[in-house]
């Protein structure tokens, strides 16, 4: 199975945005890299809330990637809001605490439909 590595969060804080950078390696098995194995890789900033459950706070990244060589740097940029960062409340003075969660799961592909709409009369 695929594994992640070296992941590293950094945060460029600005006076509104902030520049959050999320890096890190998917390294893939042989197997997986001679099937070229197609995994969906979401990116995510969440809050350490302690004993409660960690607030998500913004999807930095929900892609695919292929299985092409043994492991593949990944790097996401972008600027994000300072009062999405802000997830402990400034109004209580606390400081808060953000991390980067990355989940890599192989893709399967699945069935979808539609119908379209109807159309009442004699025929």
């Amino acid at each position: 199975m695929a594994t992640i590595a070296n992941l590293k969060l950094s945060i460029k804080k600005g006076n509104s945005k902030s520049d959050v950078t999320v890096s890190y390696d998917i390294c893939f098995s042989h197997c997986e890299k001679l099937d070229e194995t197609v995994f969906v890789e979401k990116v995510t900033l969440k809050g350490d809330d302690g004993i409660l459950a960690d607030d998500h706070l913004l999807t930095v990244a929900n892609k695919c990637v292929k299985a092409t060589k043994t492991c593949i740097p990944r790097k996401f940029v972008r600027k994000v809001n300072n009062s999405v960062l802000d997830e402990d409340d400034t109004f209580f003075n606390r400081t808060d605490e953000v991390y980067a969660k990355v989940d890599i799961k192989p893709f399967v592909p699945s069935k979808r439909s539609a119908t379209s709409n109807i159309i009442s009369s004699n025929f």
